[in-house]
């Protein structure tokens, strides 16, 4: 069984939930997605089957964008509904053209911070698991990109916004730097993945809904790679570890 599923998953589940889930499903051991959802969010997940769990590596590098809704006035230590508020600051007067011209700040690449809790690890420890100890640690700051970010609503003291992110991204911190610039504090009430690459949720199903009809193949997730045909004997030379010369460039 060697293909991707397009999984629309649901709250609290976790990433985990979702591969144990196909994994006893179809009775198959070799199961992994590209990108892991907290499980308050919702939205796609990738997930490969078999063969095409080699393939992860190319689709975690591809552009993701994300519904998000802010919720201004306080912050938690997860910096979203799940954990503890910490810090709490009045909102002030805010309009859609203000809000528009602070999204627009965030465009482009920059630094970023990763937050304590998430599944980055500290020798072998995931953060979080430190997190929950009262534990913080040094963390290196990490090249983000920003490719587009537009306001969808302002009903206060709710922001609800689109961003399409780089890889590494960490939208619940991204909300909460969005906050502080607008001289207040925030955290993520919702979050939404809505795009993995050309990959849009609107194909996508609820695990408990997934069918082997859904598999697709490899090819048509990839489908954003330039692709050759090659004749036989090339092909074969692939296979035995030879490269390949296109123009100037060598793949191996």
């Amino acid at each position: 069984m060697n293909g991707i599923f397009l999984i629309n998953k649901q709250k609290d589940w976790t990433s985990f939930d979702v591969c144990a889930k196909l994994r006893k499903k179809f009775d198959t051991k070799r199961v992994g997605h590209s990108g892991t959802l907290d499980p308050f969010a919702e939205g796609l997940m990738i997930v490969a089957m078999g063969k095409a769990t080699k393939i992860l590596s190319f689709i975690e590098d591809v552009s993701k964008t994300y519904i998000a809704e802010l919720k201004l006035g306080s912050t938690t230590d997860t910096l979203d509904l799940t954990g503890n508020v910490v810090n709490e600051k009045d909102v002030p007067p805010l309009d859609n053209e203000t809000i528009i011209n602070s999204l627009n700040k965030f465009l482009g690449k920059s630094k970023q911070l990763p937050p304590m809790y998430s599944a980055l690890k500290k020798d072998g420890i995931p953060l979080y698991l430190l997190a929950r100890e009262g534990i913080e640690i040094d963390r290196k700051l990490r090249e983000i990109n920003v490719y587009d970010i537009k306001l969808i609503s302002y009903n206060h003291p709710i922001i609800k916004f689109e961003a399409t992110v780089s890889r590494g991204t960490y939208i619940r911190v991204l909300a909460n730097d969005i906050a502080h610039d607008l001289n207040t504090e925030g955290h993520l009430v919702s979050l939404i993945r809505s795009k993995i690459g050309d990959d849009d949720i609107s194909n996508a199903k609820n695990v408990n809904e997934i069918t082997i009809d859904d598999l697709k193949p490899i090819n048509q997730v990839l489908s954003f790679m330039k692709t050759i045909q090659v004749d036989y004997n090339t092909e074969r030379d692939i296979r035995n570890g030879i490269a390949l010369k296109y123009g100037n460039t060598l793949i191996r």
